[in-house]
């Protein structure tokens, strides 16, 4: 029988070659990395520009929460979810710092939370790149520690889209969805709505994502709950609301505002009205670049659907799977009806406005560059020419960055400082302040605000002075820019150190502060006033004339007994000018008119200071005495208001034409031989001086 068994050696399995162990390695946490660098460039470039006081919004809404400050006028097209962000830090410490470090941290928590969402739907470092190309712009990263809705907006939109696209797969999605789609619509109610409509209508046209509805109707409307009770208390109904929001924002309807969106790029943070040049156009390639991305990636993601189609079962698989059009089409979707009213619907832009929007777009781009590196001949290659590209266009952002915070320094610095300008002034809460800036400089002073025109018109004219007559009040004014309404024309003006502002005190709360001034300049704690020692308060002819009736009746006469005086400005290496000049009192102003290019009005444009002296007519004993009216002279160019002195007057034309604020008023006369001088200020008697005598305040007989 013969043998066919198999040698020992042939049937044994060879022996296991021993294999090094793979080691597991854990994906880099790109996205952490990002949200980790967002908190590093706000606590270093941000927060040092804005820990030390609070822009226009942010004191609106932190004053609704801040038990130390009276609520700010809270116009209707605002809602209130960021000041129930911040109600728990604020009601517990008024530090700004504070509440800056806190913001820093919930937004960079928020970015990280938000694009982890998107982590199940797209490789991870393609959602840490979307992320980086977010928080990389400026308006994102100035966004972040401030006290402000848009922000938030862009980052919940995030969450929302991703999770609404978790839906099919994941159960517990949907009330995810609910949840962040509350939040938003809370944060700010018209852009849930926008947020949530597209949405909605992809529920209803696609049945995976049906299950969605309910959360897509019940989430916006939990967090719109508070926003419709407000609209019924306040407003009257949601379409009263509506209205009076379409009045604020300048009238909703067909604005086409993509012009002033592209001028305000790189700032201001509130284009209104939007007549800017666009500045540095060179630091605008993203923006500009964002809309042909955009189409690249709608169109990449339709050609790889249609080659997917083509590929048949059992005939291989493409390489890399390209992602789905749902992935791309509908971030896109969402972006463009977030933006949609800010681009069409109102007649002004901020570059906050469109920060979901960029948000949302930043996923698909991010898909479109890993797309370009897989397909490219040689990827390493295009990788390194990429991130050549986004690190010069992060560096661009930071450019903008750093001007745009030193802006916002500068703005809010100048507020805080107006605010102890009013201090100084006597303004203990409660006061109340009104005019330009009424409601941040009012913030940071304690005070209440109050308007009685304007898109923050929350009172009446007679509730204001009714309110003036009771507690410490401050108009702020443009210095040289604005005319005092007419209820304040008597008002005395202090100009407020280190701003643009003067503040116009009532008469009475005027002469108050002053004899509180003497009274203290006089025991010796002048010094403790600071600056506003170092000021003239100012006030108009009308002014004058309400304080002292008879001297400003003879002063007045006293100019209109000739038609010629003497004007003195100061030139510009300081010394003196001397020249003639006619004078007018017109409307309870006192006018000087000049003939155009003078010297004198050169001199007053560069310096407003003035003394004119009234003619001493003839002789030599003073009988008809001597006025001087010293003061500051604000030209005016309101066109109404020359042809108005025009008509009246009739000088040669054309002319230059100047207002005097008046800082003091000197008579001199001879009184039974003796020389008397009669010097009154704003706030203050009339203080007559006799050679040899004391200093005695005097009333004026007529």
């Amino acid at each position: 029988m013969e043998n066919t068994a198999a040698p020992a050696a042939a049937v044994l399995p060879p022996r296991p070659q021993h294999r090094p162990p793979q080691r597991y390695r854990r994906p880099a946490p790109w996205l952490g990395l990002v949200a980790i660098g967002y908190a590093v460039v706000q606590l270093a470039m941000v927060i040092p520009h804005t820990g030390h006081a609070l822009g226009w919004d942010e004191s609106v809404y932190v004053s609704q929460v801040d038990p130390r400050t009276p609520p700010a006028y809270f116009s209707a097209p605002r809602s209130r979810g960021v000041s129930l962000l911040v109600a728990p830090l604020v009601s517990a410490t008024d530090s700004i710092p504070a509440l800056r470090i806190l913001l820093m941290l919930l937004s960079a928590g928020a970015l990280y939370g938000a694009f982890r969402v998107w982590t199940r739907l797209l490789p991870a470092p393609q959602v840490a790149l979307a992320a980086l190309l977010f928080s990389g712009l400026w308006i994102t990263q100035i966004s972040g520690p401030a006290v402000m809705p848009n922000l938030w907006v862009a980052i919940g939109a995030v969450a929302a889209v991703g999770w609404f696209l978790r839906v099919p797969d994941e159960p517990n999605a949907r009330w995810w969805l609910a949840a962040v789609l509350a939040g938003v619509t809370l944060v700010r109610t018209p852009d849930g709505g926008w947020l949530t409509l597209p949405l909605l209508i992809g529920a209803i046209g696609v049945r995976s994502w049906r299950p969605a509805l309910l959360p897509l109707i019940g989430g916006p409307l939990l967090g719109a709950a508070q926003w419709i009770g407000e609209a019924y208390d306040r407003f009257g109904g949601i379409g009263e609301r509506l209205n009076v929001s379409s009045d604020v924002e300048g009238g909703m309807g067909l604005h086409f505002s993509v012009g002033a969106a592209l001028r305000s790029l790189n700032g201001p943070q509130l284009c209104r009205p939007c007549e800017v040049p666009l500045r540095h156009p060179e630091l605008t390639v993203w923006w500009l670049a964002l809309p042909v991305l955009t189409l690249l990636a709608v169109h990449t993601a339709l050609r790889d659907r249609q080659e997917l189609r083509r590929v048949r079962v059992g005939l291989g698989r493409p390489a890399v799977r390209p992602p789905a059009v749902p992935l791309t089409v509908l971030p896109i979707a969402c972006a463009a009806t977030l933006a949609l009213p800010y681009l069409l619907l109102i007649g002004y832009s901020a570059p906050r406005f469109l920060m979901p929007a960029y948000a949302l777009l930043a996923l698909p781009i991010a898909g479109l560059v890993f797309r370009a590196v897989r397909a490219a001949r040689s990827p390493q290659h295009l990788a390194v020419a990429l991130g050549v590209i986004i690190t010069l266009h992060l560096a661009s952002q930071f450019v903008i960055l750093n001007h745009t915070a030193k802006q916002s320094d500068a703005t809010t610095g100048r507020y805080r400082t107006a605010a102890k300008g009013l201090q100084r002034l006597g303004l203990r809460p409660p006061c109340l302040v009104t005019g330009d800036r009424a409601l941040p400089v009012a913030y940071h002073a304690g005070c209440s605000s109050a308007q009685t025109s304007g898109n923050n018109r929350s009172t009446t004219l007679p509730s204001l002075l009714r309110r003036a007559a009771r507690e410490p009040t401050a108009l702020l004014l443009r210095r040289g820019q604005a005319r005092p309404p007419a209820y304040a024309r008597t008002w005395v003006a202090y100009p407020l150190p280190g701003t643009e502002w003067n503040a116009y005190l009532p008469p009475d709360q005027a002469r108050e502060w002053e004899a509180r001034k003497s009274r203290q300049e006089t025991s010796g704690n002048g010094p403790s006033m600071g600056a506003m020692t170092m000021t003239y308060p100012t006030t108009s002819w009308a002014g004058f004339a309400a304080a002292e009736p008879a001297f400003a009746d003879y002063a007045q006469d006293r100019f209109r007994r000739y038609r010629h005086h003497v004007l003195a400005t100061l030139r510009q290496d300081g010394s003196p000018r001397v020249t003639p000049l006619e004078v007018n009192f017109l409307s309870g102003e006192l006018w000087l008119g000049m003939m155009p290019e003078s010297r004198k009005a050169l001199d007053l444009r560069r310096d407003p200071r003035f003394s004119v002296q009234a003619n001493p007519g003839q002789g030599e004993d003073l009988a008809e005495g001597d006025v001087r009216v010293s003061g500051r002279a604000v030209e005016v160019t309101d066109p109404g208001t020359i042809a108005r002195f025009a008509e009246e007057i009739r000088p040669p034309e054309p002319f230059h034409l100047f207002r005097a604020e008046v800082t003091e008023v000197v008579h001199t006369a001879l009184e039974n031989g003796r020389m008397v001088l009669r010097t009154w200020r704003p706030g203050q008697p009339v203080r007559v001086v006799r050679p040899g005598g004391d200093d005695t305040p005097s009333r004026v007989a007529g």
